[in-house]
């Protein structure tokens, strides 16, 4: 098998391992047995809903009554939360409970889920950083051979032929002997 041919087989090979993890992943978490509706959805409203187990997720806007801010793609509307976590105004919560005929959405507050605003912005940065380091790392330690199309290790980092000791080799002699 020529060289390059080798190479698109493994290539295609990782893909295809990525992704079955991406898969295997997504196996590890237990869909609902029916899915709930969600007072996000712009058709849906909490009137017809009531007695029915949903789940949501907004912005805490009051804190006495435990008020939630959903955003939905068409309206904004507020829904009160009975039995809610500790939350503070202006932290983003996800819930599932029951809807009551007053509107009132009653939790299990051990499975919400709570947010810092922050904390999303934090994730990005991070993760962007990470790639930009490891981009760096790949660039200074690789090098695209273009004779052979390949992928090679460089002989000396960039980070060595940047800010590495630049001594003329004869200043070096000099000094050793």
């Amino acid at each position: 098998m020529a060289p390059v041919l080798r190479r698109i087989a493994a290539f295609g090979v990782c893909v295809l391992l990525l992704g079955g993890l991406f898969v295997l992943a997504g196996a590890g978490y237990p869909t609902p047995s029916s899915p709930t509706p969600d007072l996000a959805d712009p058709d849906t409203t909490p009137d017809d809903l009531a007695g029915e187990h949903v789940e949501t997720g907004g912005t805490v806007v009051t804190t006495d009554p435990v008020i939630i801010e959903i955003d939905g793609d068409t309206r904004t509307q507020r829904l009160p939360i009975e039995n809610a976590p500790d939350v503070d105004v202006g932290q983003d919560v996800i819930v599932d409970g029951t809807l009551t005929t007053d509107g009132t959405l009653i939790v299990n507050p051990e499975r919400a889920v709570t947010r810092e605003p922050w904390e999303t912005t934090y994730m990005y940065v991070i993760s962007g950083l990470a790639t930009l380091f490891i981009a760096a790392r790949g660039i200074d330690g690789w090098r695209y051979d273009r004779e052979t199309h390949t992928i090679r290790p460089r002989e000396t980092p960039l980070h060595h032929h940047y800010l590495g000791d630049h001594t003329p080799a004869s200043e070096q002699r000099d000094n050793n002997a």
